[in-house]
Formats: structure tokens, sequence, C-alpha cells
């Protein structure tokens, strides 16, 4: 599959963190994530938030050095939420004002930090806007293609750092039905191993990629699903590997 732009990224980083603001300002902060199970509501904003002003940071100031994060935020609702919204938009405006080739601090060994960092925080707000979405009671989808590329950037990090300690090497197959994206995950007690546009799993999961996205972020179960194979593949990944 091809890799979406960095202007792709952060149009789907706006549309998602606007959205996310206004799920947070209708809904009680008390409600607790389904699917951050420590947190509520607002542990989730001030995580976010935080995550924004962190990013920016690093990028703006082109720091070299993983910095401290504050996750604190103001103790008033109303605050909270407009602290949440401000950090957003510092987070756009430093991913725009930043050059292709500007050097910063990234976690993933020979990424260009500008695409890294546009790719990644519009993944981590897309998916902490549907944790919002499902403490209200109401989830909606992602676009096809974002999902896709939200699976595909999410597999990437879990072969950094990713292990199944029952995984016994055995194949987790994902395939997008609504738009190219395909890939196979053996899972191994020390490692995990990724290859995009293959089809020979343990275990196959075909779906639309918004459902895949929130499948592998362990966002959703796999009721009504097309799986084949041995369901427990799907269960080895749910219990070790969490974002």
């Amino acid at each position: 599959m091809a890799l979406p732009s960095v202007d792709d990224h952060l149009a789907w980083l706006r549309a998602e963190g606007l959205r996310l603001g206004e799920v947070a300002a209708a809904t009680p902060l008390s409600l607790p994530v389904p699917g951050c199970p420590e947190w509520d509501v607002e542990a989730l904003l001030r995580h976010v938030g935080g995550v924004h002003r962190w990013a920016a940071g690093i990028v703006r100031e082109r720091l070299m050095a993983r910095p401290n994060r504050d996750d604190h935020g103001p103790g008033d609702r109303e605050g909270l939420i407009a602290w949440y919204r401000d950090g957003h938009l510092e987070l756009l405006d430093a991913l725009a004002r930043a050059a292709p080739d500007e050097l910063c601090w990234t976690w993933l060994p020979g990424s260009r930090p500008l695409a890294f960092w546009a790719r990644r925080q519009a993944h981590e707000t897309a998916i902490h806007r549907l944790d919002v979405e499902q403490a209200g009671g109401t989830a909606t989808p992602f676009p096809a293609v974002a999902a896709a590329d939200g699976v595909d950037e999410l597999l990437t990090l879990a072969a950094l750092r990713g292990r199944v300690p029952d995984g016994g090497g055995r194949r987790l197959h994902l395939a997008a039905t609504d738009t190219p994206g395909e890939w196979v995950i053996e899972l191994h007690p020390d490692c995990l191993i990724v290859r995009s546009g293959d089809s020979d799993g343990d275990l196959s999961v075909r779906a639309p990629a918004t459902d895949l996205f929130a499948l592998v972020m362990n966002r959703r179960e796999a009721t009504g699903l097309d799986l084949e194979g041995d369901a427990d593949v799907l269960r080895a990944w749910r219990d070790s590997v969490h974002f």
C-alpha cells in the first residue's frame, strides 16, 4: 500500500483532533474509557493534550533527545477542554511550520521526523477520538485509507518492541476489504515479524479497514468480522500487544 503524504496526515490530525474535542465537550468527564480501562474521559483528555504539546515541542524546538511530558492541565472542565484544544492547534502549527528535512528526535530508526510525527500524531489522536466516542456510547468509523495506514503504522511500531510469549510463531493475517492493505504478523516470544502484501496465516481476519484498525488496537471484539482459522491467535495478540 502507498504511504499517504504529510498533508494527508495533517488533514486527518486536524479532523480527528477537532472531533475529539467536540465529543469530549458533550461527554461527562467521569465516564470510563473502555479502550483504556485505567482512564476516564478526563484522564484521556489530559493524556492527549499533554502528548500534543510534547510532540509540538520536539518538532518546534528540534529536540534531539526525548523530553519529559506534562499531562496535567487545568482542574476545571471548561479549562481542561480549552487546554486540550489549544494543544491540538499548537501541534498543528508546529508541524505546518516544520521543513521536511529538519531533524529532531523520533523513536523510529531511519524515519524523516516531520513525516514520522505527522503520521504518529494523526493515528494517536484518531484512536483516542474513538475512545471518547466509545465512552459516550456512540462510535463513528475512520476513513478507510486512514484506517489502513493506521494498521500499517501500528505494525511498524509493534515490530520494534512487540512480543507474544505464547505466540509460538503463529501467523495473524489481516486483510482490508475496502481499500488496499494486507499484512501477516508472526507472533514470537521475543519479537514480531511483519510482512506486507502476504496472505499466509494461521488465522485470517478480513474486514473493512476501520474495523481492522480498531481490532488491532484492542478497541473492538472480533464479533461480526470474517475470521478463518485458529481464533486463539487473536487472543494471544490481544493479551500481549497494547498501545
